[in-house]
């Protein structure tokens, strides 16, 4: 932390010097969870309750017209106690104080807006399937007719070395084009993407995984009622010895209706399964499909549910413009069979949500939230069983600035 204290006050001098302007933003919240057989077993094993926190603070730096550096640090995102969270920033990876973002940008107007350097990647559209983590990237931003156009390519590994002959060719890279557009009250785009992990199997030669994505997102807002959806697929080519090429479709279509200081809507989610490989389409990191689900990193391992049909009830009433309640209702069932996955075939479940938020001032706000997950027909034949209920309690205080 010292150290990035100080990077940040010789940054922040140095643009006072050079009079840049300056946008600081950020974030931090420290969080008490409390859950009860989160192991999801048939008999629960008991209680844990532990404190976590997390934040970032971000500056960008306006040094002329057009042209701007942006740095962000991120700081002790984990568990109190854990041996990686230590009390100063000599924690391993998340747990310490790392950079998450230092890219710089100038607008050229007509020629689109030109990005370089480490900035955020795996994020588009709505946040179904969205994982987002900061990575190495070139990207340029063109206007054009009702939208914006969007090149960019990534650099995932460099493995290109003096010493070895056709070494480069062991890189992964990823690129991508897409476009966002508005007419009126809708919102709509599309993102094609390509990976080419040849880094995947080093043979400095140009075998490897290589992924196709297809994001194609609709947005409405029509007062009263409103939607976001958004379809997504992907192809996985392999050269690995043993592994199959697949294929996965997801989708996301959330309904709604604003009725006062009520909001109301359902949400349909979908994640395919490969009958061959058995991968599935996972909502991913960013979605967070219910309380307890996203605590637990989904129920069958990722970072949510994958390879489940999920169906979605939920309410949000804004009492005062301090004060807000919400519930939901999610039911979800396994589109995995017995021929990829027999002990995830016959998952089903269903999971309450409920919160209470209140806004203490424009920065600081506190929640609390709690949550039953019932989990039902895990395993296969005889080994079959029913989940005790899972149970969640947490509270949070937040500041944003």
């Amino acid at each position: 932390m010292r150290k990035l204290l100080v990077v940040l006050m010789v940054v922040a001098f140095a643009a006072t010097a050079f009079a840049a302007d300056v946008k600081l933003s950020g974030y931090m919240e420290v969080k008490g969870i409390y859950v009860e057989n989160g192991g999801i077993n048939e008999d629960s094993l008991g209680e844990n309750s532990w404190w976590e926190q997390d934040g970032n603070v971000q500056a960008k730096f306006i040094v002329d017209k057009g042209t701007a550096f942006t740095v962000r640090g991120d700081f002790h995102d984990g568990t109190w106690g854990d041996p990686e969270m230590k009390a100063k920033t000599t924690g391993e990876g998340e747990a310490g104080f790392t950079i998450q973002r230092a890219f710089l940008e100038h607008d050229f107007g007509k020629a689109g807006l030109l990005s370089a350097g480490l900035m955020a990647t795996g994020g588009w559209g709505t946040a179904f399937g969205n994982n987002v983590e900061g990575n190495y990237r070139v990207k340029l931003a063109v206007p054009v007719a009702m939208g914006k156009l969007t090149f960019q390519t990534t650099k995932n590994a460099e493995n290109g070395s003096y010493d070895v002959e056709d070494s480069e060719k062991d890189d992964n890279d990823g690129y991508g084009i897409d476009y966002v557009g508005k007419a009126g009250a809708f919102t709509y785009g599309a993102n094609l993407t390509y990976g080419d992990n040849s880094a995947a199997i080093m043979d400095n030669d140009t075998d490897g995984v290589q992924t196709t994505g297809l994001d194609v997102m609709f947005n409405g807002d029509l007062g009263m009622f409103g939607f976001e959806s958004e379809l997504a697929y992907r192809n996985v080519s392999t050269d690995k010895q043993g592994d199959e090429d697949y294929d996965l479709f997801g989708a996301y279509v959330n309904g709604f209706a604003n009725l006062g200081k009520t909001t109301a809507g359902l949400i349909f989610l979908y994640g395919s399964v490969d009958k061959d490989t058995g991968e599935a389409f996972n909502y991913a990191d960013d979605f967070d499909t219910t309380f307890i689900v996203d605590e637990l990193g989904g129920v069958t391992g990722g970072d949510d549910l994958g390879g489940f049909t999920t169906f979605k009830l939920y309410a949000d009433y804004a009492h005062t413009d301090a004060l807000t309640l919400g519930a939901a209702f999610a039911y979800a069932f396994s589109n995995y069979d017995d021929d990829n996955q027999p002990n995830y075939a016959d998952i089903n479940l269903y999971e309450l949500d409920a919160y209470v938020s209140y806004q203490i001032n424009k920065a600081l706000n506190y929640t609390v939230k709690a949550a039953y997950l019932q989990v039902n027909e895990i395993g296969a034949g005889a080994d079959q069983y029913d989940a005790d209920p899972i149970y969640y309690a947490s509270h949070m205080l937040s500041v944003g600035f």
